[in-house]
């Protein structure tokens, strides 16, 4: 290798990083060298730089050098550029372009693969690729040295320790550390009691738990992705040193030399050297077009074109369906399409918000921080104001912010996250980002993939028609054409289309292969699968979708369809009523040995009969003799078939396949009773309806026919000279010679095949019969042309048919007032059709080709058949009533590249309108549509948007900023690429939409429980506080001590309060709205239900236990005021008080100081019964929660443990209470109970009540007793039909009495509807 070669790449690799990677003109462009030369960049006078680069090479060399770039520039060159668009441009969401990859060959490039070829002539062989000699392990040394390996350069990873210290750093965790430290500056004031020093370390302990508690959950989801991500090939064969040789996919550097197949991933941006006819590629993952395309070694005709345009370039990511080719790296790791898609998202993510439960908790941790700041510096300043600045004023301003603090809510929050991804990895779903959760729960907008998503991601037939009868051919156990044809209807045409469909396809099932586990997931036997979930060694998704239809039929006859097998064993004398019989022993030649089975086992018989394909099996003993490959301009295909096996009437048969249009006009004849007979003209009215109405519904459609070859007989080519008519000449392509013209005069290319004909001679038209009688009449030759009867079988619609679970999940999302989305690719009668199927589009939605299609049938002379062509006279026609019946939408991309990118203008307002109405598809949308279409969902309400919480799924690399950009990624776990699941917050394993709604559920699960969690912990905070209150400023002895206080907040509270992060869902949470941004965790709803209503009920029961005790021990109610610590009484070295000593003193303040703290524990429990539901009942809901039924006795022990177990009573300043002294407060718990149930039943109820009033009022007067008997029942039944009374049937002294009645009830309509409105603004939280 000369030293130029390795100057210039290692120039390249300093100059401009590890974007470029060395081409050449030849092979990524197809030009010689001397071209290359010619379309390298200009020369010019080079830089030290460029000198050095260059070497001693001379003038010749000189041109390679590129000219000197800015940075921008070389962005827009080699990144993104789309018309002038770079990647600042794109992120900025202009959208007069879409992404389609970089320009391969890079024109920096063009002349280094000269010099590469120079130090190894043998490098590459274009006409053998298979025999070249690949890289020399020294040049794969040096690139790799340049380029790095193939990879996507993950993000900059935090260590452990990093990632375990930040989980200290939230919000809420640094409010209770704060709490913990000012705990211990109390404890260091005053050092004689220890419940500071208690407090503060409790404290710590609750932050260091929860943070090892979240740290765990999500190292447990990082470490389920990269197992994940594991999954799938990771060796490949590559040529290097003239040996092939099996390494690491991320060893592969540019210039290597390798073979894909449909076994084989592209690992990266290569190019097509050699190929075989039929290599294929599917780019769903880049493009999100579902068809397979084919590619080849040529060069496109436009250098220009962008990669993905380019049909030599196969880029990482795709996945091959057909054929195989050699190809050459170009581009590796973050250089490829996908990698650079890669960067874009890592981009974005950086920018992206955080999640709304992150924000709602920063937010209470404020309310919560400023009101407790609040209450302490007030308390202070009176304390300080009553008995001046003292170390006690200070520790009592402590224990004031403290105890405002709700310790528990952290680790409930931990808690609740933490069970919903163990509940939401039991549906398939990794969380990677905890807080995701409850975001998905959040989501007022769901925009989902179709294929693979909302679709089972697998063509398959749907519909039938067959004798002009439209059919539905699945679900096979409820279809018209199931197992067996209709019952009644002529079975020939069934048979024959089933025939026609199993020989005219190259669709083939791989051997018995395991799937590898995913996910964690049990892996399937390859013997219990689905024929449709076995993997295919070639085939498109439609031939696939026809292989299965036939698989599944030819099962259903006698003995499996397999003559020499009966029941479970092997039988050389059963025999089957199949259409199609084929042999035990054929079906044991297509079926392999499962792998990983140890030498010597074998299938058992049933085995055998069960599970290989008869299919195959069939193409075997029924051999095909001919073949004319499908063609995708001529759209059909023809095979010709030997059945004299069967013992038919026809020896041999030539089947044809393919558009449905193009192959009916071929025919010639149908079947009716049985009998061919000629087309009708009602027979081509009734195809043109079905096919047109198949069409619209979105459906692939195929056509079937055969060519009844009887027409041989009395030829000097009789049919019993057939077999060798139809011999091995047959297999020799008949090629155009030159000059040669087709029948339409056009000068066809010499050497390319014929479509028409079947090679050798005589030649036979053998499915057109307009061209066979020309010829016929052209030549006069009747002995070896004739027209033949070309017999139409049928169709066959192919549909990627939802998922069975989606239709229920989008019903449940419109339940709940969640707006669903379709964004696919794929044309809009298809994805309209699929959105009607699952329910995106409601039955009663109407699109503009809806209308289209109404209007176009009731105009005379008009059908279905004319859609195409006056669509849009018909569309531009309609008039104002015709345009607002229009209540559904179906948006085609190009449209959206019209309106305004960044900002709100009336196309978006009506476009996205559509989605709470009867439904919205976007169609054949392109990557940076889609990124549009959420962003323009989440523009600001301000800013005239609609400001809705967004989710998004994708799976491919062009998914990604999208996903990354939404408020909530979702990557499909199985069709997923590495990009895109890195860039989501969560993970479908199994690639299925209804686990998105178990999402959304959970995560509104989450949001309830927390409010409910909270609810339950501020209400203490009333009891807790005012004690102090009424301590300053009625001077009584004080009532609770901060000690006791923690010992509720991190003691008896504890426990309950995160076990309400077990409460199952209330039955209506799905049939709520989302909570809009004004539904926060924390609002004036619930700060009034839990501090001004239960609160206060919860400090009365307090303070009258307090009081009964007091009383109970002597000292009277009215006589406490004035008396208390302040006035210096009830102190240690205080005077007595009441008649007592001072140590009676404290003994009765603190036996009435215990019994406010188990006030508190009884108030509680009834307070944790009523935060169980929200707006239902509790017998509604039920007692199923154990952790809570748990948490009520673990309250009540936990009491009874700190009162009465000796010692422990007093360290925390407690006494042993009388039973008596638990009874004050029970009355309190049970009006608490009774107020709540009574509270939420008028919340359930009163939109019933005010819409009884508005009724009232729309309905006019009541007249007298009858008509007042007429009103009550019209309330009930809307009137019933009844007329109601007339002005005439009443005197004015009735209309006066009535009117005053009216009056009075209306006023009374507005107090009740008034005292509602506030009930349901402060009561329901």
């Amino acid at each position: 290798r000369s030293k130029a070669t390795v100057s210039v790449l290692n120039w390249k690799g300093r100059a401009r990083g590890p974007l470029h990677t060395p081409r050449s003109s030849q092979l990524c462009s197809g030009g010689s060298d001397d071209q290359m030369v010619k379309e390298a960049v200009p020369e010019k006078k080079p830089s030290e730089l460029e000198k050095n680069a260059l070497g001693k090479g001379g003038a010749a060399e000189k041109s390679l050098v590129p000219k000197a770039k800015k940075e921008s520039d070389l962005v827009e060159d080699i990144c993104y550029r789309a018309a002038g668009q770079d990647v600042s441009d794109l992120h900025n969401m202009r959208v007069e372009d879409e992404f389609a990859g970089p320009i391969y060959p890079l024109p920096e490039y063009r002349g280094q693969i000269k010099n590469l070829r120079e130090g190894n002539p043998d490098w590459v062989n274009l006409d053998a690729a298979e025999h070249s000699a690949g890289l020399t392990s020294g040049m794969r040394s040096d690139l790799k040295h340049i380029y790095g390996e193939n990879a996507l350069t993950p993000p900059d990873e935090k260590s452990e320790l990093q990632k375990f210290v930040e989980q200290f750093t939230g919000f809420f965790s640094l409010l209770l550390i704060v709490g913990g430290l000012l705990c211990m500056i109390a404890y260091g004031a005053d050092t004689e009691g220890t419940e500071n020093l208690f407090l503060g370390l409790v404290l710590f302990i609750v932050v260091t738990i929860t943070a090892i508690f979240t740290y765990q959950q999500e190292s447990a989801s990082a470490d389920m992705m990269k197992k994940f991500q594991k999954i799938g090939a990771s060796k490949l064969n590559v040529l290097i040193d003239g040996q092939t040789k099996n390494i690491e996919i991320t060893e592969i550097v540019p210039g290597d030399i390798f073979r894909l197949n449909n076994e084989v991933l592209p690992p990266c941006d290569c190019r097509v050297v050699r190929n075989s006819n039929d290599f294929a590629v599917v780019e769903a993952s880049l493009t999100g077009e579902p068809d397979a395309i084919k590619k080849n070694s040529k060069t496109s005709e436009k250098p220009d074109d962008r990669a993905l345009s380019q049909k030599n370039i196969v880029v990482a990511g795709t996945e091959i369906t057909a054929g195989e080719a050699w190809c050459m790296a170009i581009a590796t790791g973050d250089q490829t399409v996908m990698g650079r898609n890669y960067k874009l998202m890592l981009k974005t993510r950086e920018e992206k918000d955080d999640s709304p439960i992150r924000k709602e908790i920063d937010r209470f941790v404020e309310i919560i921080s400023a009101i407790a700041i609040a209450l302490g510096v007030v308390f202070l300043i009176v304390n300080i104001m009553v008995v001046g600045v003292s170390v006690e004023a200070i520790v009592f301003t402590i224990g004031i912010i403290v105890a405002n603090v709700p310790e528990g809510l952290l680790a409930t929050v931990t808690v609740s996250l933490a069970l919903t991804a163990a509940r939401m990895k039991d549906v398939m779903v990794l969380v990677k980002n905890l807080e995701a959760v409850e975001t998905l729960g959040s989501t007022s907008v769901i925009c989902s993939d179709k294929t693979g998503t909302l679709t089972q991601g697998r063509m398959t037939a749907v519909r039938a028609v067959v004798n002009g009868e439209l059919l539905s051919t699945y679900p096979m156990a409820t279809a018209s054409w199931g197992a067996k044809p209709p019952s009644g209807a002529d079975k020939t045409p069934f048979y024959e289309l089933q025939k026609c469909a199993t020989f005219c396809g190259s669709a083939e099932f791989k051997g018995p292969e395991d799937r590898p586990s995913i996910g964690g997931a049990p892996s399937v036997p390859w013997e219990r699968l689905e024929w449709d979930d076995r993997a295919m060694i070639k085939g498109d998704p439609s031939e696939k979708a026809i292989l299965v239809f036939n698989e599944q039929r030819l099962a259903q006859f006698e003995n499996f369809g397999v003559n020499g097998f009966s029941k479970d064993s092997e039988d050389a004398s059963a025999k089957t009523n199949s259409i199609l019989p084929v042999s035990f022993e054929g079906m044991k030649n297509c079926l392999l040995a499962k792998e990983g089975w140890e030498e010597g086992r074998q299938w058992d018989a049933k085995n055998i009969a069960m599970n290989s394909s008869r299919v195959a099996a069939a193409r075997r003993e029924y051999p095909c003799i001919d073949r004319l490959p499908f063609d995708s301009k001529n759209k059909w295909m023809a095979v010709t078939t030997d059945l004299r096996k069967l013992n038919g009437e026809d020896d041999y048969v030539t089947w044809i396949k393919g558009g449905s249009d193009v192959v009916y006009d071929f025919c010639t004849h149908t079947y009716a009773d049985g009998k061919v007979v000629e087309l009708s003209a009602k027979n081509r009215r009734d195809f043109a309806e079905n096919n047109v109405l198949l069409a619209s519904q979105g459906l692939r459609v195929f056509a079937f026919a055969k060519v009844v070859v009887d027409t041989l007989k009395g030829k000097s080519v009789a049919k019993a000279d057939a077999p060798a008519y139809f011999g091995e000449s047959m297999l020799k392509p008949d090629n155009w010679a030159p000059g040669e013209m087709n029948e339409e005069g056009k000068v066809m290319e010499a050497g390319t095949p014929k479509p028409i004909t079947v090679a050798g001679k005589p030649q036979i038209p053998l499915v057109r019969p307009d061209i066979a009688a020309r010829r016929m009449k052209e030549t006069g030759d009747s002995e070896h042309y004739f027209v033949p009867k070309v017999v139409f079988l049928g169709l066959l619609a192919m549909q990627d048919p939802p998922r069975p679970a989606v239709p229920r999940a989008v019903q449940i999302c419109r339940q709940a007032s969640i707006g669903v989305v379709m964004v696919t690719g794929d044309q809009p009668t298809t994805a309209a059709a699929i959105a009607r199927d699952i329910g995106i589009i409601t039955a009663a939605g109407k699109t503009e080709d809806d209308v289209v299609m109404e209007k176009l049938k009731s105009e005379p002379g008009k059908s279905l058949a004319d859609f195409k062509t006056d669509r849009e006279r018909v569309l531009n026609s309609l008039k104002t009533e015709e345009k607002d019946s229009i209540s559904a939408m179906a948006v085609e991309g190009s449209r959206i590249s019209k309106w305004n990118p960044k900002a709100m203008d009336s196309n978006w307002t009506k476009a996205l309108g559509y989605c709470w109405k009867e439904g919205l598809v976007f169609a054949r949308t392109s990557p940076t549509q889609k990124l549009l279409i959420v962003q323009h969902f989440r523009i600001k309400e301000s800013e005239g948007g609609p400001e809705k919480i967004v989710a998004v799924t994708g799976d491919g690399a062009n998914d990604a900023q999208a996903v990354t950009a939404a408020d909530i990624g979702i990557c499909m776990g199985i069709a997923g690429v590495e990009v895109t699941r890195e860039a989501a917050d969560m993970v479908l394993m199994n690639d299925n939409f209804a686990s998105i709604v178990d999402g959304v559920l959970e995560g509104r699960l989450i949001f309830d429980n927390l409010k409910k969690s909270i609810a339950y912990t501020l209400s203490s905070n009333i009891p807790e506080i005012s004690p102090f209150i009424v301590f300053i400023l009625l001077r009584v002895p004080l009532p609770l001590t901060t000690v006791l206080i923690l010992c509720v907040d991190l003691g008896t509270d504890m426990v309950p309060a995160i076990s309400l992060a077990y409460e199952t869902k209330e039955k209506d949470i799905m049939k709520r709205a989302p909570r809009t941004k004004t539904d926060n965790l924390v609002t004036e709803r619930l700060i009034s239900f839990s501090y001004f209503q239960i609160g206060v009920i919860q400090a009365l029961a307090g303070f009258f236990s307090f009081f009964s005790v007091m009383y109970s021990e002597g000292y009277a109610p009215e006589d406490l005021p004035g008396s208390g610590e302040l006035a210096g009484y009830f102190t240690p070295g205080g005077p007595p008080f009441g008649g007592f000593s001072v140590q009676e003193n404290l003994k009765s303040q603190s036996m009435a100081q215990t019994a406010f703290f188990c006030s508190i524990v009884i108030v509680q429990w009834a307070d944790i019964l009523i935060c169980k539901t929200r707006r239902l009942s509790l017998f509604d809901q039920g007692m199923k929660n154990d952790q809570l039924n748990f948490g009520l006795f673990f309250e009540t022990a936990l009491a009874c443990f700190l009162i009465y177990v000796p010692g422990v009573s007093v360290i925390f300043g407690m006494q042993k209470l009388r039973f008596v002294y638990w009874l004050p407060a029970i009355p309190f718990s049970i009006l608490i109970f009774t107020y709540d149930e009574t509270r939420k039943w008028i919340i359930r109820h009163h939109d019933d009540v005010l819409d009884f009033f508005r009724w009232q009022k729309e309905k006019g007067l009541m007249r007298n007793e009858y008509n007042e008997q007429l009103y009550w029942e019209g309330y009930a039944q809307e009137g019933a039909g009844k007329d109601w009374p007339t002005d005439e049937d009443w005197t004015e002294e009735e209309k006066k009495a009535h009117q005053q009645k009216t009056e009075s009830l209306s006023k009374a309509a507005k107090r009740i509807e008034k005292a509602a409105r506030w009930l349901d603004r402060f009561s329901y939280w």
